[in-house]
Formats: structure tokens, C-alpha cells, sequence
């Protein structure tokens, strides 16, 4: 088989894959099955792309596009996608422990169940987004601005919020219902219209934070501090 039908087909090897990266013709294309740790991403179009079962820890997604794709079971852990567009992006059964997003948009995606532990969002603008039954302890938020995104599925034990960093940043619409957010930070936050019905609110620094419209009934804020 020669190299160029090779290329019409799902992507299959790191070498095939830098390839298409060098011409900038992986959008639309299936990626499944083999490791490319540390790829070069960074500016990719990759709209529509499929990745299944691909290890692309540490990679460079800085600045790349993203709509309309799909990740499955991805390795995307210490991966940076700074400055990047998520745009209805799928994502399941992924691990991005200690990805970052900082400074990326995020919109209308759907992400769960995914490993996000010690993810930095942080000064990014993420709308329209479900993180579900997904783990998020440690995750930076700082002075991200966050839109009618819904966190669904933290009532049971094995998915947290716990010790999430949201200083200085903006929450409208955002839905916590039954979080856990043990120890987290809210720190000079605004939180505007904020569903928190039956949240673990226990332990977390709400110093300087302003609450405007929000769902408080159930809320557990034993330990916390104003």
C-alpha cells in the first residue's frame, strides 16, 4: 500500500500521523490505536477529528481548533492546549490529569467520564459544558470565566470537586448541585444565578467571594470561611 492511500484511511502510526501534521490534513480523519507522547499539535486544524485510544501525553495543542471532535479513551495527560477552541467536543473514558487549558475556549462540549485532576482552566472561558461524572480535585479556575456549565454527577463518592481553585473567577449559571467541593477556593469570585442545592460546601475560603441569585438550600458550610 503506498503512502498516499495509506493517508485516505484512519491513522494508524506516529509516522503517518506526523505526516498528515506537517501538511495540516487531519481534519475529519480517524486517529486510533498507537502513541504519539509528546506530538507537535500546536495551531492544528483538527475539526470533526476522531481520537480512540491514543497516547498523547505531553502533547502540543497550544492554539489548535477542535470542533465537533470526538476523544475515546485518550492518554492526554500533561497535554497543553493553551489558547486552543474546544467547540462541541466529546470526550469519555479519557485521562487529562494535569492538562491545561489555560487561556482556551470551551463551548457546548460534552466531557465525562473523564480523569481532569489538577487540570488548569485557568483564565479560561468555557460555556455551555457538562463535566460529567469526571474528577476535577485540584483543578485551577482561577479568573476563568465559567457560563452555564453544569457539573452532574458528584454526588457519589468516586468523583470530586474537591479542592478546586476558583479565585477571582466568574461563575454565571453555573450549576453545582450535590458537588463536592471540599476545601475549595471561591476567593473573590462573583457567583451569579449558581445552582448550589446539596452541596459539600464544608472547608472552602469564600473570602471576598459575591453571591448574587444563588441556590444555597441543603448547602453544608460547615468549616467554611467568609
Amino acid at each position: 500500500m503506498s503512502d498516499t492511500s495509506a493517508d485516505a484511511g484512519v491513522v494508524q502510526s506516529r509516522s503517518q500521523l506526523e505526516r498528515l501534521i506537517t501538511a495540516n490534513e487531519l481534519a475529519g480523519r480517524t486517529i486510533a490505536g498507537f502513541a504519539a507522547i509528546s506530538v507537535g499539535l500546536r495551531g492544528m486544524d483538527l475539526d470533526s477529528t476522531i481520537f480512540e485510544r491514543v497516547d498523547v501525553r505531553e502533547a502540543d495543542g497550544d492554539e489548535a481548533r477542535l470542533e465537533r471532535a470526538e476523544l475515546r479513551q485518550l492518554d492526554g495527560r500533561k497535554s497543553t492546549w493553551r489558547g486552543a477552541l474546544w467547540n462541541r467536543v466529546r470526550a469519555g473514558d479519557c485521562d487529562l490529569t494535569e492538562i491545561c487549558f489555560a487561556g482556551a475556549t470551551l463551548l457546548r462540549c460534552e466531557l465525562g467520564p473523564v480523569r481532569l485532576p489538577r487540570a488548569s482552566f485557568h483564565r479560561a472561558r468555557i460555556s455551555q459544558t457538562t463535566f460529567r461524572d469526571s474528577e476535577l480535585y485540584s483543578a485551577d479556575f482561577r479568573e476563568a470565566y465559567l457560563r452555564k456549565v453544569v457539573f452532574e454527577g458528584y454526588s457519589g463518592a468516586t468523583v470530586s470537586l474537591s479542592r478546586t481553585d476558583f479565585a477571582g473567577a466568574t461563575l454565571l449559571e453555573v450549576d453545582f448541585r450535590r458537588a463536592n467541593l471540599y476545601s475549595a477556593s471561591f476567593r473573590r469570585a462573583s457567583l451569579i444565578r449558581c445552582d448550589l442545592s446539596g452541596a459539600n460546601l464544608s472547608g472552602v475560603d469564600l473570602a471576598g467571594a459575591r453571591l448574587v441569585g444563588c441556590k444555597t438550600n441543603g448547602v453544608d458550610l460547615d468549616g467554611a470561611t467568609w
